[in-house]
């Protein structure tokens, strides 16, 4: 029998070479009529391979991460890029904007700009009036939009995907009380407050230290992720020498670790940070830090683009929320 040519479907369909090429290897960039006619062509030839069953048009999705230098959002837009490999291919086109979390202005800018021109979006942003009428916005026109890590109060996303940061915030806070046995100071070390995670990981913190009494006075330090400033700051109250435990809601935790190593406090003095990678990891075998508690990033990517996906194809909508479990990493369980 005649082998049937890339040359021929195309003359029958009335395309190009190249564009049968896509269409029967899936590559996208074709319009939605023009490969079904290529498809139905082929198959009608008779051509011996493996022929698409149906053409799903490819979905662009906009995803918008701080550009914090954040072992997190690195390994967090790292995920993103993996996650699309592996649920995306043929599937979708994934584009990724990143933005200074001071400049909600720009992220709102973005925001309006991306609703205009894709399927979907999934954003990490500071609760600011500009961004959260940019969701609405976006949502009202039928652009579907997934809140990442930090939760946006007057927006009605199609889900939250993100572990409950008041819920953290409280673990760290009981967990103090069982373990600090001296009456003293608790810094709370924290990124900028106009992020909701900081202020929920605060919040948490403080009310559950409140509910244990008096003994454990918390005292708010807004580092704002800079290094210089949460040296300066954790430095100035050491030297007070009233200081029993620090809970660390953002980076950082290797200067806290080494400024209380000079104090001659490490590993007496109760550290607590959060997201497990190489520097906490070290920090917790050797005794200087007591506990992280850990988002996984991997986790979020792999389950946000999974439910953008399920309601871009099949329409089906995700339940009120998809709480990712955080996980408490100690000395004990990081393994060999």
């Amino acid at each position: 029998m005649k082998k049937i040519t890339l040359a021929e479907v195309a003359r029958l369909a009335g395309v190009g070479e190249a564009t049968v090429d896509r269409v029967l290897n899936e590559r996208g960039n074709v319009a939605p009529a023009t490969a079904e006619r290529v498809i139905r062509v082929a198959r009608e030839l008779g051509m011996k391979r493996v022929l698409p069953d149906e053409w799903h048009r490819l979905r662009h999705v906009e995803v918008f991460l701080s550009d914090s230098d954040t072992y997190f959002f690195k390994q967090l837009s790292l995920s993103f890029m993996q996650a699309a490999d592996s649920l995306g291919k043929r599937r979708l086109v994934l584009h990724r904007t990143l933005v200074n979390e001071a400049d909600p202005a720009r992220l709102a800018k973005k925001l309006t700009q991306a609703a205009a021109r894709r399927d979907g979006i999934i954003l990490f942003g500071s609760d600011h009036p500009e961004v959260v009428a940019a969701v609405n916005a976006a949502m009202a026109r039928g652009v579907p939009v997934i809140t990442l890590v930090t939760e946006l109060p007057g927006t009605r996303p199609l889900c939250h995907v993100g572990i409950d940061q008041y819920a953290a915030g409280r673990t760290a806070g009981w967990l103090l009380d069982q373990w600090c046995h001296q009456p003293g100071e608790v810094l709370l070390v924290c990124g900028p407050q106009e992020v909701l995670v900081h202020r929920e990981r605060v919040r948490g913190c403080r009310e559950r230290l409140a509910e244990s009494g008096f003994r454990l006075a918390p005292l708010v330090l807004e580092g704002r992720e800079q290094n210089g400033l949460i040296e300066s700051l954790v430095r100035e109250r050491l030297n007070q020498g009233r200081v029993v435990a620090v809970y660390n809601t953002g980076p950082g935790n290797a200067i806290i670790a080494r400024l209380l190593e000079r104090q001659g406090l490490g590993g007496r003095c109760v550290l607590i940070g959060h997201e497990r990678h190489a520097t906490t990891e070290t920090l917790l075998r050797r005794g200087l830090m007591h506990l992280a508690l850990d988002q996984n990033p991997r986790l979020h990517a792999f389950r946000a683009l999974e439910l953008l996906l399920g309601y871009l194809e099949q329409g089906s909508a995700p339940g009120a929320g998809e709480r990712i479990d955080f996980s408490l990493i100690t000395r004990e369980n990081l393994g060999s």
